[in-house]
């Protein structure tokens, strides 16, 4: 008996000993394959590490974070002034490795959870001319065993100044959940209020909540849900009146199920105020579904290849193809609210676009606009219909066509599609046979 617990002790021992070095080196690998994973999945990341000083108990090491070719190079070079060379995200990262890493009860956050390492890593940004800023925070990580990482960005309160003025935060944390191995993200976390001040201007945003999960899907795009739910936003210029919004709060959700896509997105924002004309609030509602997983994913990546093209036309013209795919298979597309309640009254809309399946061999986009089923509802205040024609005589002509209706208070447009016959509040509309061709 004894000297069976013996042979545990020096078993337990030998494994504190032992186990570091050699998983050191799965450690060191599975940061590596994460960070090249997680630039993969953007698709406009490029990761390159600047090598690992490994020891037996821990390592040290650098990765550079650099944007390639993609929609957001081309939107940083299409900004005033462009770039032609973009900053760099520096991450520099202190690993205790072991079974049981003992080494990292010396810092603070250390644990002796079981699995690769623990880790600790700090961000830095190095402008094109080589400066390096440190970026407030620290990243607090744990590799499991099987190489999924989690991971916890923590920044205290504090500020930075510059030329440019001021800016401060609150506390914030960031908790996400990585597996490169099952392709997946969950997420959660909250942003502390936070405030930019260059006199005389002060622009303040109070704390953001998110939380979601994304999954990558074997046709190119992901899918997941995100709930996000932002404070008031103010800003403030001098004497002048500021404007802001007293929040805004966004849900979506989206999934493939048998090789069919489906979405919904809930929107919110509650008073947005703008200076000399008064407050605004949005609710939308919008679902997707019936989508064909394989032409979608097509698309998504045609108009990837194309996000820096500066010319819509072109971009559709070479992703036609690949667009004939995603609608000879049919889709529905259904906005059931759009509100947006102005100070004049509240313009209330509903969208629907059933678009059948199809033979994909015979499509033509006259076929789909023949077999279209479609319905524009649209209840507009009066009292703006009457500010519209008073600014533009032009719009009174809507009502005189017909296009809109008096009700009541309010104006309506009902608008239905059906077998190429267009219908507007009950009457037919004909149709330019040009828009058949």
């Amino acid at each position: 008996m004894k000297k069976s617990v013996i042979a545990l002790l020096l078993l337990a021992v030998l494994i504190i000993i032992v186990s570091p070095g050699i998983i050191g080196k799965l450690a060191e690998d599975s940061v590596s394959e994460n960070l090249n994973w997680a630039a993969e999945e953007s698709g406009e990341l490029i990761v390159s590490s600047e090598g690992f000083d490994r020891g037996w108990f821990s390592s040290e090491g650098q990765h550079r974070v650099e944007i390639g070719d993609g929609s957001l190079r081309a939107a940083m070079s299409s900004t005033d002034g462009g770039m032609s060379e973009t900053p760099v995200l520096l991450i520099n990262t202190h690993i205790d490795h072991g079974l049981i890493p003992l080494s990292s009860m010396s810092r603070e956050e250390g644990s002796l959870a079981p699995g690769l390492g623990s880790a600790v890593s700090t961000l830095a940004i190095q402008t094109p001319d080589g400066e390096s800023i440190d970026l407030p925070g620290t990243i607090y990580s744990e590799l499991s065993l099987g190489g999924d990482l989690n991971s916890r960005y923590v920044v205290d309160a504090g500020s930075h100044s510059s030329n440019e003025g001021e800016i401060t935060w609150q506390p914030s944390t960031i908790h996400i959940a990585a597996s490169a191995a099952k392709s997946d993200v969950t997420f959660e976390g909250q942003i502390g209020k936070m405030t930019f001040a260059n006199a005389p201007e002060l622009v303040s945003i109070d704390s953001i909540t998110f939380s979601g999960t994304q999954s990558s899907t074997p046709y190119g795009f992901h899918v997941g849900d995100l709930d996000m739910n932002m404070g008031a936003l103010t800003t403030n210029s001098g004497d002048m009146a500021g404007g802001g919004m007293q929040g805004m709060s966004v849900k979506g959700s989206s999934s493939v199920d048998d090789g069919v896509v489906s979405s919904t997105v809930h929107l919110e924002m509650n008073q947005l105020t703008i200076p000399g004309f008064g407050d605004i609030a949005v609710i939308a509602n919008m679902d997707l579904d019936g989508i064909d997983a394989v032409a979608f994913g097509a698309v998504s990546q045609r108009l990837d290849e194309l996000s820096g093209s500066q010319d819509p036309q072109m971009l559709l013209l070479t992703a036609e193809e690949e667009l004939k795919d995603l609608m000879a298979a049919g889709m529905n597309i259904g906005i059931d609210q759009f509100d947006v309640a102005l100070p004049m009254g509240t313009v209330a809309s509903r969208v629907s676009f059933e678009v059948p399946k199809s033979d994909r061999a015979s499509f033509e986009w006259t076929s789909l606009l023949l077999d279209l089923v479609a319905e524009i509802y649209i209840s507009v205040p009066e009292p703006l219909v009457q500010l519209a024609t008073s600014l533009d005589p032009q719009a009174g002509a809507l009502v005189g066509m017909g296009y809109l209706k008096k009700d009541g208070s309010v104006y309506v447009m009902d608008a239905r599609m059906k077998k190429g016959l267009l219908t507007v509040n009950g009457a037919p509309i004909p149709i330019p046979m040009g828009a058949f061709q």
